[in-house]
Formats: structure tokens, C-alpha cells, sequence
């Protein structure tokens, strides 16, 4: 049976959790780890992925792909600073408005490339029941207030509805005590696994500076979290074979695009 990659989507109920950044870096873990990694940004109304990296002149994207007028090569980017390939949000800062069977065909083509890894980071609040059976796994980012903890548990019901493996990641932990407390966010959503990020300067170097955080300091203690993030998927995909990879028998974005 032919390998296909794991895909985790990335989701919030709300803006200003900090999703993007967890997105950026879990995809920058994985690639230092040696895995091929794509990491596609879908939020066309508020694009994020694109300014936090630096990269802001790509005119092709997600938007173009789904609705036909441009093919994957045409959006495909590597990121120089890690490897990982990259697909923007692309349109014109819109909402995208596509078919359900649009949705499925962008990432049925997905589904078939040579990566070990695709991080999909996603709209606050979106909706993905068109092509939520293609999604491996999610992470519900939010932060250790009230109301968005609350909006990330109706995100949790959504997905226990459609099966979807998702795991709760507390982002921006000060462990003040007017945060919820690990009592309560235990009571608030019962067995569901869950990481904890702490608050971290590194965060505002790394904007600054339009690099992942993880690239920059890997001993920070956002990085060392993220490193506790990817470890469940590390485990499962097993060690990366950079002999294949230096042989040119492992990653091969030519075929991929469906290049000879």
C-alpha cells in the first residue's frame, strides 16, 4: 500500500490564539527532525502564514489551486530557512466560496504527494465537513481564558461528531492564577489529550525577526514544547530515512507535481 501523509489541521474557535505560530513551528519540528513536510495556509480572509515567515509576494496560492486557475506547481514554495514546502493563501483577501467537491479535490491531490507530513492552518471558526474524513488528526489552539476555552469545546464536539483524533493545545501559559487551572480544563473536556505552551518572548523575537521561534532558540521553552507537540507524531511515523533521501529514492517533489 503506498504511503500517504499524515495531515493535521490546525483550528481555532477564535482569533489571536497564537494557531499560525503553532502551525509554523510544529511544521519547522518536524522538518529539523528530517521529515518532508508541506505546511498550506487556508485562511484567504486573514492570511497569516506568508507575513510571519517574511514572504508576502506570492500572488498564487490555495485560492487559485481550488478553483482551477492555477496548478500545484504554480503555488508550491520552498521556505530556504527550514526546507519545508509551503502553499499560500493566494485570492485576493476573500472568503473563499467553493464547492464542497472543489474542497475534496484540492486535498485529494494532496493526499497523494511525497510528504510525511502536511500542516494545514486553518480560518478561525471554519467549517470543514467537505473534506474532514481526509484530515489524520487536529489541534484545537487556544488560550487559558474562559471564552476561548469554551469555543475550542464546541470545536471538540464537532469533531468527536465526525471521528476526527484531536488533541487540545493550550497556547501562551503563565500560570497566573487567573488562568483555568489543569483541574478545570480536565473537567471542561475530560479525557482529551492536550499540550501546554507557555507565554515566551521568543515569540516577539521571532515576528521581529520572521522566523520561527524554533529556528531560532531550540532550547526556548516554546521550542521545547513544541518539541513535546511532535513527539506523538515522530513516534508514530518512525525515524525519517535520510539514506533514501540522499539517494533520491525518498522526497521527490517532481513527482509530486506529477514531473518526470
Amino acid at each position: 500500500m503506498e504511503k500517504r501523509p499524515y495531515i493535521v489541521l490546525t483550528a481555532s474557535s477564535k482569533g489571536g490564539v497564537g494557531k499560525t505560530q503553532i502551525a509554523i513551528n510544529v511544521a519547522t519540528a518536524l522538518k529539523t527532525a528530517g521529515y518532508e513536510v508541506l505546511l498550506i495556509d487556508t485562511d484567504t480572509a486573514n492570511p497569516s502564514v506568508g507575513p510571519l515567515l517574511g514572504m508576502r509576494d506570492q500572488v498564487k496560492g490555495y485560492v487559485e489551486i481550488v478553483m482551477g486557475s492555477a496548478k500545484m506547481e504554480d503555488a508550491l514554495v520552498s521556505y530556504q530557512p527550514t526546507g519545508f514546502y509551503y502553499i499560500p493563501a493566494g485570492g485576493d483577501g476573500e472568503v473563499l466560496v467553493s464547492s464542497p467537491e472543489e474542497i475534496r479535490r484540492f486535498y485529494s491531490e494532496i493526499s497523494r504527494g511525497d510528504f510525511d507530513f502536511v500542516i494545514v492552518d486553518t480560518p478561525p471558526g471554519s467549517n470543514l465537513e467537505a473534506a474532514i474524513k481526509i484530515f489524520d488528526e487536529a489541534l484545537i489552539v487556544t488560550t487559558p481564558e474562559e471564552t476561548a476555552v469554551l469555543g475550542a469545546q464546541k470545536l471538540s464536539k464537532s469533531y468527536n461528531k465526525y471521528h476526527l483524533l484531536h488533541k487540545l493545545v493550550i497556547n501562551r501559559v503563565k500560570k497566573d492564577r487567573y488562568e483555568l487551572d489543569k483541574d478545570r480544563i480536565e473537567q471542561l473536556y475530560g479525557d482529551i489529550a492536550y499540550e501546554l505552551i507557555p507565554e515566551d518572548e521568543i515569540i516577539e523575537e521571532s515576528e521581529a525577526k520572521h522566523l520561527p521561534a524554533y529556528l531560532i532558540r531550540r532550547t526556548s521553552l516554546f521550542s521545547l514544547a513544541i518539541d513535546d507537540l511532535c513527539r506523538s507524531y515522530t513516534l508514530r511515523a518512525g525515524e525519517p530515512n535520510r539514506d533514501e533521501q540522499q539517494k533520491g529514492s525518498g522526497f521527490s517533489i517532481k513527482k509530486f507535481l506529477g514531473m518526470r
